[in-house]
């Protein structure tokens, strides 16, 4: 059963974090729902600490106002695993494995 169908406000994985966070935590999450709720409205906010909750992400104030508002607009979360192999040839030398320096203004690898 889900949430709603229960009556409750928040997903059981919200309600179970509260349940176990330290009474800091606790507060750091109820102020970050409650700040993410006036941009973005109250059912974005639980919505986002559930995804962050449940993807094992700290619900802190940024993550999780960002996340709200993106929700609240209609747009999709970013994918959670995301491959950025692609531009380890600007970091590694393949070679030797050692960090290289990639000037940003020419592009020129030294």
């Amino acid at each position: 059963m889900d949430s709603e169908t229960q009556g409750w406000l928040v997903p059981e994985p919200v309600r179970d974090w509260l349940d176990t966070a330290t009474a800091t935590n606790r507060r750091r999450l109820l102020n970050a729902v409650d700040a993410a709720s006036g941009s973005a409205g109250f059912d974005a906010a639980i919505r986002a600490a559930d995804l962050l909750i449940q993807r094992g992400d700290a619900p802190d104030i940024a993550a999780l106002g960002m996340l709200a508002r993106r929700l609240a607009d209609g747009t999709t979360p970013p994918a959670e695993n995301v491959d950025l192999s692609v531009y380890d040839i600007f970091t590694t030398d393949t070679d030797t494995d050692t960090f290289t320096t990639v000037n940003t203004v020419t592009g020129e690898i030294a």
